[in-house]
């Protein structure tokens, strides 16, 4: 009984450091950059965050989807990302990309292309 108390206070400390973890990127700032002129005013205010956010968009359909949370923070040291494998029922298709970069989070819709040919049914 006397070493189940300590163990009970270890496993509290290590859920509420994990959770304080996760947190942190509830309170950073939002940019969603589907609003016109956030990419315009993300390049004034922030030139780095913007050169990053310009290569992430135009290189990400060069990754294999399982593979770009893993490309994003090697290259751009991008933490949360979360790549939605549900396309939007549009043409062309997209997805939602969010993202944080140091203390500022990114939301942005990505047009997906198809490469390749269509065969027709026969």
């Amino acid at each position: 009984m006397s070493k189940l108390l300590p163990i009970a206070v270890l496993i509290s400390l290590w859920t509420g450091v994990a959770v304080a973890g996760d947190l942190t990127l509830l309170r950073i700032p939002i940019i969603d950059l589907d609003t016109p002129g956030a990419f315009e005013a993300l390049q004034q205010s922030n030139p780095t965050h913007y050169e990053k956010v310009r290569q992430i968009v135009t290189g990400i359909l060069q990754q294999p989807d399982a593979a770009v949370p893993g490309w994003m923070r090697a290259n751009f040291d991008a933490r949360g990302v979360l790549y939605s494998q549900i396309e939007m029922t549009s043409y062309p298709p997209k997805r939602r990309l969010s993202f944080a970069l140091d203390d500022t989070r990114y939301v942005v819709v990505v047009t997906l292309t198809r490469s390749g040919t269509i065969t027709p049914l026969k």
